[in-house]
């Protein structure tokens, strides 16, 4: 690490679309100004898991994220890799699309102003979730983990070249029902309690909201030591656009068929391959070989930066 920095700033150039480079310029003045700041802009997927590790066991107190929710989450892959005393506290910058868990903890769209709340204001415990699949492979998130339906919409997403925030999510989502309304059956056993039944997607929350503004589960809380979810069972086409639109106001945790409750430890069999996004990152996309995965809730694994 660069001379005495304390703060690590991990950039992604490309947040956005490319368009999260315009923010810089509102940044660098006080990123310059700083002694203690050092800015470190990513380079290919996944460099911001290793410049948050390499940040951490050179000593930086705080890691600040300035890009969207797949900035943040390599952030925190990476910084989960240290042990809990030596590992730095974290900062976000919302310039991706989404920005959903920036909006959950109440920070500032505004690149300078959410930069100033990141280095300076205090410190609160925040929980994260850890994913396990078939084959050992893990990975940590920290808002929303997407079984099914919801994992291949992050997959159109992808494709969306004009569209941005939630706009892009939705065209993805109608895309999604219209190309790729395939279900599965699974097995579940949360917190002691099995059940199963046949699913079009299985939502895991630790925020409320994902996709720029769909309210995935309006009862979350990032720092209560549980996780919430929400099932949706096999409907027709015609029924999931309705679906939607209860995402949209919050409202589809009242659905008929949809099943929801809250976990600290959750166990998941399926009878084919699960689609899997985590964080909005494709964990297991079309081509998955997964069929079995366990989560669990790490209380105030680590601290963030917000405001009061």
């Amino acid at each position: 690490m660069a001379g005495n920095a304390k703060i690590r700033i991990i950039f992604n150039p490309v947040a956005n679309k490319g368009k999260g480079a315009q923010a810089e310029a509102l940044m660098r003045p006080l990123v310059d100004a700083d002694p203690r700041i050092e800015w470190c802009p990513t380079q290919y997927y996944r460099h911001a898991v290793d410049l948050a590790f390499q940040a951490g066991a050179s000593g930086c107190q705080r890691v600040i994220a300035a890009g969207g929710d797949g900035t943040v989450h390599e952030v925190v892959n990476g910084l989960m890799r240290l042990p809990e005393r030596g590992r730095p506290a974290i900062g976000v910058v919302p310039i991706g699309s989404g920005n959903d868990l920036a909006g959950g903890l109440g920070v500032s769209r505004d690149p300078a102003k959410a930069l100033r709340c990141a280095i300076a204001s205090p410190l609160f415990s925040l929980d994260i979730g850890l994913l396990r699949d078939d084959s050992g492979r893990e990975e940590y998130w920290l808002n929303t983990l997407g079984i099914g339906f919801d994992a291949v919409i992050n997959i159109h997403s992808r494709q969306m070249r004009r569209l941005r925030g939630f706009w892009m999510y939705l065209a993805a989502a109608l895309q999604t029902i219209f190309k790729n309304y395939t279900t599965y059956d699974a097995s579940f056993e949360i917190d002691g309690l099995s059940w199963r039944d046949q699913l079009l997607m299985t939502i895991l929350a630790n925020g409320r909201r994902e996709g720029g503004g769909f309210i995935v589960a309006p009862q979350a809380a990032l720092d209560d030591g549980t996780g919430d979810f929400i099932a949706i069972r096999r409907i027709g086409i015609p029924r999931m656009v309705l679906t939607l639109l209860h995402f949209i106001r919050g409202t589809a945790h009242r659905l008929p068929y949809a099943r929801t409750g809250t976990f600290q430890s959750l166990k998941l069999t399926a009878s084919q391959p699960l689609y899997i996004h985590t964080d909005g990152e494709i964990f297991a996309g079309l081509d998955s070989t997964v069929r079995s995965l366990e989560v669990d809730i790490l209380p105030g694994a680590v601290k963030v930066a917000r405001d009061a």
